[in-house]
């Protein structure tokens, strides 16, 4: 596997984005996956899971009241490795989320993600102010709705053209218990389940600690997961942010 200074000039210089082989075994994305499926189906009290009739997408979030399983996958070694080479050793959770494609559900539409979509352009590529990472929790194929890319878009600072779009955009694949990191400008997008399973992914963001999480109440896990919080998962929390601000004004001002 390439190193992660290879990866980090891959997602920013490239082509935007790295997959990431077997960073778990395939029964334990397996084993995932069956909980967000069940998720999907039993919501939480304060909420029920997104459906969108129109794509037959559906979206499970709070997967950080769903066990220790995804206290221990938003905290990868691999991933932190990464994300804190590109957005800093202080970078936050931004969202946390499910997605699972129906048999037959289609695009969502080419995008590029969060803050970038909420902000107006054109963006700069650096510093990159998010890091999108696309968990497998089964194989993608190029008939169950693997992701779809434009290798390089991100250099072009600006959202998404449909026509440019359909013309250059490559399916993504790869096995169980792989990930896709990518530079938040990335254009991407679903492709169509033609399959009779549902696709099952994990879409995680990583954030500068200085951008708005897209989940405002991603910090507000259970008595539980805090109990068992890791300093590491305090950071992508955002827990310690006045620590860290103190840090960097005694960095700028020191002598």
């Amino acid at each position: 596997m390439p190193t992660t200074a290879q990866i980090v000039a891959e997602i920013t210089d490239g082509n935007g984005y790295a997959i990431l082989p077997n960073l778990i075994p395939s029964y334990e994305a397996a084993a995932a996956r069956e909980i967000l499926l069940k998720c999907s189906e039993a919501p939480l009290v304060k909420g029920l899971p997104a459906r969108n009739p129109a794509t037959g997408q559906r979206t499970v979030g709070s997967l950080l009241h769903r066990g220790v399983m995804f206290e221990c996958l938003v905290q990868n070694p691999a991933l932190m490795e990464i994300g804190e080479a590109l957005l800093g050793d202080d970078m936050t959770l931004s969202s946390y989320a499910a997605r699972i494609l129906e048999p037959g559900a289609r695009e969502m539409g080419a995008h590029i993600d969060y803050p970038y979509w909420a902000m107006r352009g054109p963006f700069a590529v650096r510093p990159a102010l998010m890091l999108q990472v696309i968990w497998m929790m089964q194989d993608f194929t190029e008939g169950n709705g693997a992701t779809l890319v434009v290798p390089g878009s991100q250099r072009r600072g600006v959202p998404p053209d449909a026509a440019v779009f359909a013309k250059e955009a490559v399916v993504v694949t790869g096995s169980s218990g792989s990930a896709i990191v990518s530079h938040g400008l990335l254009w991407h997008d679903t492709s169509r389940n033609r399959s009779d399973t549902p696709r099952v992914s994990m879409l995680i963001n990583y954030g500068l600690k200085v951008i708005r999480p897209m989940e405002p109440g991603i910090a507000v896990v259970p008595d539980e997961v805090m109990e068992r919080a890791t300093p590491r998962l305090r950071r992508l929390l955002g827990l310690d942010f006045a620590e860290s601000l103190r840090r960097d004004l005694a960095r700028r001002y020191k002598g």
